[in-house]
């Protein structure tokens, strides 16, 4: 059974020369981050974020002599369900450039021998979800311009839905991830989430006029401020673009501290409206597991940061978008 690609046409091309183009940013792939298997990209239509995607996706430290198994995790913008993951229960993906296998054997084994963490993602919900979708095509882009010649054959990809869980939900899942990616070199991961939504349309104005500011609201536990109609915007020293920057850096820096309590903290605090901040939590709980029980160093870096528009007053909106990786190294001592 094929999930159709739902969203070409709109949020991205469906002509494959124009999308191919619109993916391709030169002939010859960047190199590779030496043992990036782990990357963060954005998932919005890609004439807003592909530029901020692809260096993400050059990151990884792809191998072309075997198989291959990738992890797809993203946020659910259209249901809600808590203490369990959602994964996909088609045999394949469509793209505009060629299908993509999902894992099916695999699947089968995570519902059957933890129930309770995964189910099968009803059809329509699938394909009416973006955040996973949005990565397919690049993905198999990126695949193709690596030089694997038999995608559907040599890659297999699990796409995973995630709304909210608790610490209990999350560090099972992690130690499951963990482990797939501890024991299988050739096993990656993408997480799909955008950063700060800005604007009324989206319920959040939340400002800070340094990241001094920002640092002490957290040292005290204190929410920052919320921009409304009447707020003088006169009185603030920085323009509220620069400021949504400032809580997204802050968050990429949280995110390095691999701690998921700081990063629960920093989200209470400043309400940062990260839509995949589930599927970080699960990320940071995976790195966690790794580094205390396999060793494994987790180093992340960043590749780009952009956002839609330059926010200059409260009736105005934008989201923002960053693209990172995170490289996972044996420590030398083993």
């Amino acid at each position: 059974m094929e999930r159709f690609a739902t969203h070409a046409g709109s949020w991205y091309p469906s002509n494959t020369e124009t999308l191919t183009k619109q993916l391709t940013t030169s002939r010859t792939l960047p190199h590779t981050t030496p043992n990036c298997r782990v990357i963060i990209s954005p998932h919005a239509g890609y004439k807003y974020c592909a530029r901020t995607m692809l260096p993400a996706y050059h990151s990884l430290d792809i191998k072309t002599d075997h198989s291959i198994k990738i992890f797809i995790l993203g946020p659910s913008h259209h249901i809600y369900f808590k203490n369990k993951v959602l994964i996909s229960g088609f045999n394949e993906v469509d793209t505009p450039l060629g299908k993509l296998s999902i894992d099916t054997d695999l699947a089968k084994e995570w519902t059957t021998q933890h129930p309770d963490l995964f189910k099968y993602m009803d059809p329509e919900v699938d394909m009416e979800e973006h955040s996973l979708e949005m990565q397919f095509s690049i993905l198999y882009n990126t695949l193709r311009q690596r030089g694997i010649t038999n995608i559907q054959a040599e890659v297999k990809i699990i796409p995973i839905m995630i709304s909210h869980g608790e610490s209990n939900m999350f560090s099972k899942l992690g130690q499951i991830i963990g482990d797939q990616l501890y024991k299988d070199p050739y096993t990656y991961m993408i997480i799909s989430s955008d950063f700060c939504h800005w604007g009324r349309r989206f319920e959040y104005t939340g400002y800070v006029g340094s990241r001094d500011d920002l640092k002490d609201a957290m040292d005290e536990e204190t929410e920052i401020e919320m921009l409304t109609s009447r707020s003088k915007l006169s009185h603030h020293q920085i323009p509220i673009w620069s400021s949504i920057e400032i809580l997204d850096r802050y968050a990429m820096d949280i995110l390095n501290l691999n701690d998921p309590d700081m990063w629960n903290k920093y989200l209470d605090i400043t309400g940062n409206t990260i839509c995949g901040r589930m599927a970080l939590e699960c990320l940071l709980y995976v790195i966690k597991y790794l580094t205390e029980q396999h060793d494994i160093n987790c180093k992340w870096g960043w590749n780009k940061y952009s956002q839609s528009s330059q926010v200059q007053s409260v009736g105005v909106s934008s989201v923002s978008y960053s693209s990172g990786h995170v490289q996972l190294n044996v420590n030398k001592s083993k």
